[in-house]
């Protein structure tokens, strides 16, 4: 194990990322640096394993910066979810964004593959399915129907 330290802008240059950013990492806890020497903070391995961390988690749009608090924290306090109530939920926003994306594919190749000269403005199939979106956004506005005595 090595004690070499970084500076701040070794590490978000090698990171790829701006100083701002691991200096609100700092002010948030989540990525204390380990000393300073002025104004300079300075990072050793242990930190860069937690930046690394951090970044599959957050940046990779994994979980929320808050929730990446949660999952990192040593001693999270006692309202806050458990991490693996954290992970599960997650998860469940991760499959809804890849059925999500599902559909925005399935839509993509159907107007690639769509007969028309311009399918975005003449395609049958999405003029019905945007019908059928704005049909329901304003049944939101419809009074609702009275009710019998």
């Amino acid at each position: 194990m090595t004690d070499e330290r970084y500076s701040i802008s070794q590490v978000a240059r090698c990171f790829g990322m701006p100083v701002s950013t691991l200096r609100y990492y700092d002010d948030l806890g989540l990525l204390p640096a380990a000393e300073r020497r002025g104004n300079v903070r300075y990072y050793g391995h242990e930190q860069l394993r937690r930046l690394a961390l951090i970044q599959r988690l957050h940046h990779r749009g994994l979980v929320s910066l808050a929730d990446t608090a949660t999952l990192i924290t040593e001693d999270p306090p006692a309202d806050q979810p458990s991490g693996r109530q954290v992970l599960i939920a997650s998860i469940e926003t991760i499959r809804t964004r890849i059925h999500d994306l599902h559909l925005a594919q399935q839509l993509l190749e159907h107007l690639l593959t769509c007969p028309t000269a311009d399918p975005v403005r003449e395609c049958t199939h999405l003029r019905t399915e945007l019908g059928e979106v704005v049909d329901h956004a304003l049944a939101a506005l419809r009074p609702p129907p009275p009710s019998r005595p």
